[in-house]
């Protein structure tokens, strides 16, 4: 049997430290509710993914007390991040969590060897592949074929876009869903950049509106057809999502 390994922001923990203890929450949910007089329990208002934590000890074995604080020093320095980064377990098959990670306790100190435990906390709960593009053919259409179990919000990227024959440019999801967005007067064509899932929309290089009758793309498990009104060439990219 292969040995689990832990990678952290490009680090693999399990060769620098013993890794031990390692658990996880399978599905953390938030169930809204409220109280209804003369009925009974109460009256489901809504469900949405909560947090996830992942938590696991380290423990550095053998050499000499120097040794040991100069490995958590070390700890201390692969953990020091800003933003969540990438964390990955290998039993995972190359998913990856996007984690901040803490290490609130003391650390324990034994005659030969050290250990802490440390929590990422994973703001968005559910693992993540690696990201795909697909190209967006321009005035036409496109497949898109996206694996996982959750959905994704997708990057939009276009170059050279132009307003088609109704005085805009759409990227349209399924005949249904679509963005949107006008090229300047006097911009023979222009770029367009689309963040679905921070929702900012960039044309011409500005930060714009998204127009009240579009949406921003999400892309559920499954096959999908994106057509263009307009033209323009560039990519949709995206990172498969597993609860």
């Amino acid at each position: 049997m292969s040995r689990t390994t832990v990678t952290f922001d490009g680090t693999d923990l399990t060769s620098l430290y013993d890794v031990s203890d390692l658990r996880t929450s399978l599905l953390p949910r938030t169930i809204g509710s409220v109280a209804v007089p003369g009925r009974d329990g109460a009256l489901h208002t809504g469900t949405r993914l909560a947090t996830r934590t992942v938590t696991l000890t380290l423990t550095v074995r053998g050499a000499g007390i120097a040794a040991r604080q100069q490995a958590a020093r070390t700890l201390a320095a692969i953990l020091d991040v800003d933003e969540p980064a990438p964390l990955a377990i290998s039993i995972d098959g190359g998913l990856f969590y996007m984690a901040m990670p803490e290490s609130s306790g003391d650390i324990a100190r034994y005659c030969n060897a050290s250990r802490t435990e440390v929590t990422f906390t994973c703001l968005d709960p559910t693992l993540h592949a690696a990201r795909r593009s697909v190209s967006l053919t321009s005035g036409g259409t496109a497949t898109v074929t996206v694996g996982g179990t959750y959905p994704t919000m997708p990057l939009v990227e276009v170059t050279g876009a132009r307003n088609g024959s109704g005085g805009f440019w759409r990227l349209t999801l399924d005949g249904g869903e679509y963005l949107i967005a006008t090229i300047p007067s006097g911009v023979t064509s222009a770029p367009i950049v689309a963040d679905c899932e921070n929702r900012v929309l960039r044309v011409n290089g500005s930060v714009t509106l998204l127009q009240p009758a579009a949406d921003w793309l999400v892309l559920e498990p499954g096959t999908h057809t994106l057509s263009m009104t307009g033209t323009g060439t560039g990519t949709i990219s995206f990172e498969e999502r597993w609860l």
